[in-house]
This record gives structure tokens, C-alpha cells and sequence, in this order.
């Protein structure tokens, strides 16, 4: 039986000792590294990561795809993006797009649709032991391989002379010919809202496309980070995005037919202020209506056919609201 052969410690000693057996033996592969590690091994050992960088062009070295790293615990929008940073950095850097997911654990009802949608086919989760179809929500369903591996850095000269080695990409296609009939489980309904950093990212990225700005580079930077674990560089980097602490979007009530956000800001001043604009798209005199929590502010306002009016709302706790006339 073909083995797999894996590196399960991320250190500059373990990497050169299996890249060293690489080398000496045609036959062996080896599975391991995230993206984020590679990033991080690029950083510290620029030589050891191109010659890293050759073994997987060269289909001899099998990185993980799938998240930027094994994060136990991560919401629904940041395991998209864990994911598409994931496959993009593979694309980028060695032309490689990769057809197993390498995570930690089911992390949501939603995890077999982000798979699908990541154009992955199937997953390897550290947490899960048996092999099963998961099916989630809108009836997307995934398949968890497992199979037994072997710590590259625990084998002899001996050992690799005497087995076949695949990669994870490989035992996928002696899954789908022939495990077909495994046990579904049907992961119940969940979810994990975003909270702190991760909800702060979301409203920067939400704030500059209601603004109409290309932060796209600035965003992903920003998701890298607190994958990294840089909390405090992807808040510096939302704040940048923002131009401090983020209006809170999706507690921005609008009530009004027709009536629709087109720009949600901080005042430029430096003041707090939040300020919004609206405009009435059904062509008709209408009454709307504004109400937001957060600045303690709710107000009824005349608007008129295809009007766009803007509004600024204080951050003094008074709920105190006004219309202006230029975007401040």
C-alpha cells in the first residue's frame, strides 16, 4: 500500500532534513507547509524557500491548500476568505490550484459550500478520523478523506527505499473510484458570527464599496494579517480603510420605498461624526426614515424625487442629525 508522507513540525531543521531525503530518493513526496508558513519560511530563509519553491513546482513537495492556516475557529466570511487567499497565493507564487482543502475541523454548515465554491474536491481535516460525506447547506455535500500517514522527519533510508509514496491530490482520485458509498452526515444549522477584528474588516470592506473605493489589495493585506495572528496590524489597516473606527454598517437602518444607502463615511475632522448619504430611486415625494443604534440617532426625513440628500450624525450621544450639503 502506498504511504503519505507528511511534515507535521514547522522548523528550518525538519524542512531541510526532508528536503534532503527529497533529493537523495526520486520516489519520495512529501505533504505539508500552509500557505501561511511558506510566506513565513520566505521571510526567515529566502534560499531554503526557493528550493522548496522548486520540489512543489516540480509536483515533489504537496503544500496545503485550502485555509491560510489551520485556524480552530473562524466565521463564515473568513473562511471564503482564508480560502481564497489561500488558492490565489498557490496560483500566484507556483501555478499550482490544488483539489484537497487542508483545515482543522468542520467549522460550519456552510464549510461543504465554501469547499465547492473554492473548486475544491475534497478535505483533510486534522480533527476528523473517519472518512464520510458531509452534506451542509443548500444540499452541498464534500468528502473527508483520511488515510494513515508517515512523519517524514521518522523515517529511515531503509523505509524509503522500501514503499511508494502519494500525495493527498493522488489518494483523491482512489477515493472518488472506489468510497462512493461512505456515510453521509448532515452538519447541523450554525453559524459564527464575525466579532472583533474579523466584523471590523467586514464594515471596512463593506464601507469602501458603498464608497466606491478600491481597497481590494489594502483588504486582503489586512485578512492576512489576523490570519497571522496580527491583530493589531489588520486593525491599523481597517482603521486606514475606514479613516478610524468604522461606521457599524449593518446597524444602519433605512426605511423609506426605494430609498437606498449610496455612502456611509467618518467626518473627515477627525471628529466621530458619522456621515450618510441616501438617494430616492422610485421617482416619487416620500417620507424615510434613518435609525442608528450605535450614535444613539433616529430621524424622519422629506425626500424628493431622485433626491440625494446627505446627513451627518453626531457622535456625542445626543443623536443630534443634520442635513449638509457637501460631503464633509
Amino acid at each position: 500500500m502506498s504511504k503519505i508522507a507528511v511534515l507535521n513540525e514547522f522548523s528550518i531543521e525538519a524542512i531541510r532534513d526532508a528536503l534532503q531525503k527529497l533529493n537523495a530518493f526520486d520516489k519520495l513526496k512529501i505533504n505539508g507547509l500552509y500557505a501561511h508558513q511558506l510566506t513565513e519560511l520566505e521571510a526567515i530563509d529566502p534560499e531554503l524557500f526557493a528550493e522548496i519553491s522548486d520540489m512543489i513546482k516540480s509536483g515533489r513537495w504537496f503544500p496545503y491548500a485550502g485555509v491560510w492556516n489551520n485556524s480552530a475557529e473562524l466565521s463564515e466570511i473568513a473562511l471564503i476568505k482564508s480560502c481564497l487567499y489561500s488558492v490565489r497565493y498557490f496560483l500566484d507564487n507556483f501555478g499550482k490550484k490544488y483539489r484537497v482543502f487542508h483545515g482543522k475541523k468542520i467549522y460550519n454548515n456552510l464549510f461543504p459550500q465554501a469547499v465547492y465554491s473554492s473548486l475544491f474536491d475534497a478535505v483533510v481535516l486534522d480533527d476528523e478520523n473517519e472518512s464520510k460525506w458531509l452534506q451542509g447547506a443548500d444540499d452541498f455535500r464534500t468528502l473527508v478523506m483520511t488515510a494513515e500517514t508517515v512523519d517524514v522527519t521518522d523515517v529511515d533510508d531503509e523505509f524509503i527505499k522500501a514503499n511508494e509514496f502519494i500525495s493527498y491530490e493522488e489518494l483523491a482520485d482512489a477515493f472518488f473510484e472506489s468510497h462512493l458509498d461512505l456515510e453521509t452526515v448532515t452538519l447541523p444549522t450554525c453559524s459564527i458570527k464575525p466579532e472583533g477584528i474579523e466584523k471590523e474588516l467586514i464594515d471596512a470592506e463593506m464601507l469602501s464599496a458603498i464608497n466606491g473605493d478600491d481597497k481590494t489589495d489594502k483588504i486582503r493585506e489586512a485578512w492576512i494579517a489576523h490570519f497571522d495572528g496580527e491583530s493589531e496590524k489588520a486593525r491599523e489597516i481597517a482603521d486606514g480603510i475606514s479613516g478610524g473606527k468604522a461606521p457599524d454598517i449593518g446597524k444602519i437602518k433605512l426605511h423609506g420605498d426605494g430609498v437606498v444607502l449610496t455612502e456611509v463615511k467618518l467626518s473627515e475632522d477627525g471628529s466621530g461624526d458619522t456621515v450618510v448619504r441616501v438617494a430616492e430611486t422610485c421617482g416619487k415625494e416620500q417620507s424615510a426614515y434613518i435609525m442608528y443604534n450605535r450614535l444613539n440617532s433616529g430621524f424622519r426625513f422629506e425626500i424628493m424625487p431622485y433626491e440625494m440628500p446627505t446627513f451627518r450624525i453626531t457622535n456625542d450621544g445626543s443623536g443630534y442629525a443634520k442635513e449638509i450639503y457637501i460631503c464633509e
